[in-house]
Protein backbone atom coordinates (compact mmCIF):
# COMPACT_ATOMS: atom_id res chain seq x y z
CA UNK A 1 0.00 0.00 0.00
CA UNK A 2 1.44 3.41 -0.95
CA UNK A 3 1.56 6.54 1.17
CA UNK A 4 -1.36 8.23 -0.58
CA UNK A 5 -3.59 5.23 0.11
CA UNK A 6 -2.47 5.35 3.75
CA UNK A 7 -3.51 9.00 3.84
CA UNK A 8 -6.92 8.27 2.33
CA UNK A 9 -7.52 5.41 4.76
CA UNK A 10 -6.64 7.62 7.72
CA UNK A 11 -8.89 10.43 6.49
CA UNK A 12 -11.77 8.02 5.87
CA UNK A 13 -11.47 6.78 9.45
CA UNK A 14 -11.51 10.37 10.68
CA UNK A 15 -14.70 10.97 8.68
CA UNK A 16 -16.29 7.92 10.29
CA UNK A 17 -15.88 9.65 13.65
CA UNK A 18 -18.55 12.16 12.58
CA UNK A 19 -22.06 11.71 14.02
CA UNK A 20 -24.41 9.94 11.63
CA UNK A 21 -26.52 13.07 11.22
CA UNK A 22 -23.51 14.98 9.84
CA UNK A 23 -24.08 13.73 6.32
CA UNK A 24 -21.27 15.67 4.68
CA UNK A 25 -18.72 13.30 6.25
CA UNK A 26 -20.64 10.15 5.34
CA UNK A 27 -20.35 10.40 1.59
CA UNK A 28 -22.33 8.46 -0.95
CA UNK A 29 -19.78 5.86 -2.12
CA UNK A 30 -21.07 6.25 -5.67
CA UNK A 31 -20.62 10.03 -5.75
CA UNK A 32 -17.04 11.13 -6.40
CA UNK A 33 -17.79 14.77 -5.56
CA UNK A 34 -19.29 13.82 -2.18
CA UNK A 35 -16.27 11.66 -1.40
CA UNK A 36 -13.81 14.43 -2.31
CA UNK A 37 -15.72 16.98 -0.22
CA UNK A 38 -15.79 14.68 2.81
CA UNK A 39 -12.10 13.88 2.51
CA UNK A 40 -11.20 17.56 2.02
CA UNK A 41 -12.78 18.42 5.37
CA UNK A 42 -11.40 15.25 6.94
CA UNK A 43 -7.91 16.35 5.86
CA UNK A 44 -8.22 19.47 8.02
CA UNK A 45 -9.53 17.33 10.88
CA UNK A 46 -6.41 15.21 10.53
CA UNK A 47 -4.17 18.25 10.94
CA UNK A 48 -6.05 19.45 14.04
CA UNK A 49 -6.04 15.98 15.57
CA UNK A 50 -2.35 15.32 15.08
CA UNK A 51 -0.96 18.78 15.78
CA UNK A 52 -3.15 19.80 18.72
CA UNK A 53 -4.35 16.49 20.14
CA UNK A 54 -8.02 17.30 19.53
CA UNK A 55 -9.38 13.78 19.92
CA UNK A 56 -13.08 14.62 19.92
CA UNK A 57 -14.61 15.05 16.46
CA UNK A 58 -17.13 17.68 17.58
CA UNK A 59 -14.38 19.74 19.20
CA UNK A 60 -12.41 19.77 15.93
CA UNK A 61 -15.47 20.50 13.83
CA UNK A 62 -15.88 23.86 15.58
CA UNK A 63 -12.68 25.01 13.89
CA UNK A 64 -13.54 23.84 10.36
CA UNK A 65 -14.72 26.86 8.36
CA UNK A 66 -14.38 25.41 4.84
CA UNK A 67 -17.57 26.34 3.00
CA UNK A 68 -19.06 29.05 0.80
CA UNK A 69 -17.90 32.55 1.82
CA UNK A 70 -15.14 31.30 4.11
CA UNK A 71 -12.78 34.17 3.28
CA UNK A 72 -10.24 31.70 1.93
CA UNK A 73 -9.82 30.26 5.43
CA UNK A 74 -10.62 26.55 5.64
CA UNK A 75 -9.92 26.13 9.34
CA UNK A 76 -8.34 27.77 12.35
CA UNK A 77 -7.13 27.10 15.86
CA UNK A 78 -6.47 29.45 18.77
CA UNK A 79 -3.73 28.10 21.02
CA UNK A 80 -4.22 30.11 24.20
CA UNK A 81 -1.44 28.35 26.10
CA UNK A 82 1.26 29.13 23.54
CA UNK A 83 -0.28 32.40 22.33
CA UNK A 84 -0.63 31.41 18.68
CA UNK A 85 -3.46 31.72 16.17
CA UNK A 86 -3.44 29.31 13.24
CA UNK A 87 -5.16 30.07 9.93
CA UNK A 88 -5.41 27.05 7.65
CA UNK A 89 -5.91 26.69 3.92
CA UNK A 90 -6.04 23.15 2.60
CA UNK A 91 -5.98 21.53 -0.85
CA UNK A 92 -6.74 17.85 -0.74
CA UNK A 93 -6.54 16.10 -4.12
CA UNK A 94 -8.65 13.22 -5.39
CA UNK A 95 -5.77 11.07 -6.65
CA UNK A 96 -2.14 10.39 -5.84
CA UNK A 97 -0.67 12.15 -8.87
CA UNK A 98 -2.53 15.39 -8.17
CA UNK A 99 -1.87 15.23 -4.41
CA UNK A 100 1.86 14.91 -4.99
CA UNK A 101 2.22 17.22 -7.97
CA UNK A 102 -0.59 19.76 -8.27
CA UNK A 103 0.27 23.08 -6.66
CA UNK A 104 -1.85 25.72 -4.99
CA UNK A 105 -2.15 28.84 -7.13
CA UNK A 106 -1.32 32.45 -6.40
CA UNK A 107 -5.02 33.27 -6.74
CA UNK A 108 -6.04 30.64 -4.17
CA UNK A 109 -3.57 31.94 -1.60
CA UNK A 110 -4.69 35.51 -2.30
CA UNK A 111 -8.22 34.52 -1.24
CA UNK A 112 -7.14 34.28 2.43
CA UNK A 113 -8.66 37.38 4.06
CA UNK A 114 -6.59 37.04 7.22
CA UNK A 115 -5.97 40.76 7.68
CA UNK A 116 -9.65 41.64 7.26
CA UNK A 117 -10.69 38.93 9.71
CA UNK A 118 -8.06 40.04 12.22
CA UNK A 119 -9.34 43.59 11.86
CA UNK A 120 -12.86 42.46 12.70
CA UNK A 121 -14.31 42.97 9.23
CA UNK A 122 -17.36 40.73 8.83
CA UNK A 123 -17.56 40.76 5.03
CA UNK A 124 -15.54 40.77 1.85
CA UNK A 125 -14.56 44.07 0.27
CA UNK A 126 -17.60 43.73 -2.02
CA UNK A 127 -19.94 43.62 0.99
CA UNK A 128 -20.73 39.88 0.92
CA UNK A 129 -20.89 38.51 4.46
CA UNK A 130 -18.50 35.79 5.56
CA UNK A 131 -20.14 32.53 6.61
CA UNK A 132 -21.26 31.78 10.17
CA UNK A 133 -18.07 29.93 11.10
CA UNK A 134 -15.91 32.91 10.08
CA UNK A 135 -18.22 35.20 12.05
CA UNK A 136 -17.59 32.93 15.07
CA UNK A 137 -13.85 33.16 14.45
CA UNK A 138 -14.05 36.96 14.40
CA UNK A 139 -15.92 36.97 17.72
CA UNK A 140 -13.38 34.57 19.23
CA UNK A 141 -10.54 36.87 18.16
CA UNK A 142 -12.28 39.92 19.61
CA UNK A 143 -12.50 38.18 22.98
CA UNK A 144 -8.71 37.85 23.23
CA UNK A 145 -7.63 40.55 25.67
CA UNK A 146 -3.88 40.27 25.04
CA UNK A 147 -3.91 39.97 21.25
CA UNK A 148 -0.55 41.77 20.74
CA UNK A 149 1.14 38.85 22.49
CA UNK A 150 -0.21 36.33 19.96
CA UNK A 151 1.75 35.06 16.97
CA UNK A 152 -0.10 34.52 13.70
CA UNK A 153 0.64 31.21 11.98
CA UNK A 154 -0.49 30.52 8.41
CA UNK A 155 -0.72 26.83 7.54
CA UNK A 156 -0.89 25.73 3.90
CA UNK A 157 -1.79 22.08 3.52
CA UNK A 158 -0.76 22.14 -0.12
CA UNK A 159 2.12 21.93 -2.54
CA UNK A 160 3.61 25.36 -3.24
CA UNK A 161 5.96 25.97 -6.14
CA UNK A 162 9.37 27.22 -5.05
CA UNK A 163 9.08 30.37 -7.14
CA UNK A 164 5.94 31.34 -5.23
CA UNK A 165 7.16 30.56 -1.72
CA UNK A 166 9.31 33.67 -1.45
CA UNK A 167 6.40 35.92 -2.38
CA UNK A 168 3.75 34.52 -0.04
CA UNK A 169 4.69 36.87 2.80
CA UNK A 170 4.11 39.78 0.41
CA UNK A 171 0.70 38.32 -0.44
CA UNK A 172 -0.51 37.56 3.07
CA UNK A 173 1.81 39.65 5.30
CA UNK A 174 2.70 36.41 7.10
CA UNK A 175 5.23 33.66 6.51
CA UNK A 176 3.38 30.35 5.99
CA UNK A 177 4.26 26.89 7.20
CA UNK A 178 3.92 24.71 4.13
CA UNK A 179 2.80 21.09 4.35
CA UNK A 180 3.63 19.71 0.93
CA UNK A 181 2.75 16.11 0.16
CA UNK A 182 5.91 14.71 1.80
CA UNK A 183 5.40 16.69 4.99
CA UNK A 184 1.76 15.56 5.12
CA UNK A 185 2.86 11.94 4.88
CA UNK A 186 5.66 12.33 7.43
CA UNK A 187 4.09 14.67 9.98
CA UNK A 188 0.37 13.90 9.75
CA UNK A 189 -0.10 10.32 8.57
CA UNK A 190 2.92 8.60 10.12
CA UNK A 191 2.46 10.02 13.66
CA UNK A 192 -1.19 8.96 13.68
CA UNK A 193 -0.70 5.42 12.43
CA UNK A 194 2.32 4.94 14.70
CA UNK A 195 0.59 6.41 17.74
CA UNK A 196 3.30 9.04 18.29
CA UNK A 197 1.30 12.20 17.67
CA UNK A 198 0.89 14.99 20.21
CA UNK A 199 2.99 13.44 22.97
CA UNK A 200 1.87 15.19 26.12
CA UNK A 201 1.68 13.52 29.56
CA UNK A 202 -2.04 12.77 29.54
CA UNK A 203 -1.62 10.76 26.34
CA UNK A 204 1.59 9.05 27.45
CA UNK A 205 -0.15 7.77 30.56
CA UNK A 206 -2.33 5.61 28.34
CA UNK A 207 0.62 3.73 26.86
Amino acid sequence: MNKYNDLVNVIDKVCLEAPAENKRYHANPNNADDILHARSRGFIHLYLKVKFGLIDFSEREKYITDDTDDGGIDGYYIDEENKKIYFIQSKFRANENNFENKEITFEEILLMDITRVMDGETCYENGTKYNAKIQKLIRDLQEISDMPRYEIKVILLANVKSSLQGNIKKILNYNPEIYNFEKCYNELVFPLVSGTYYNVPEFKDND
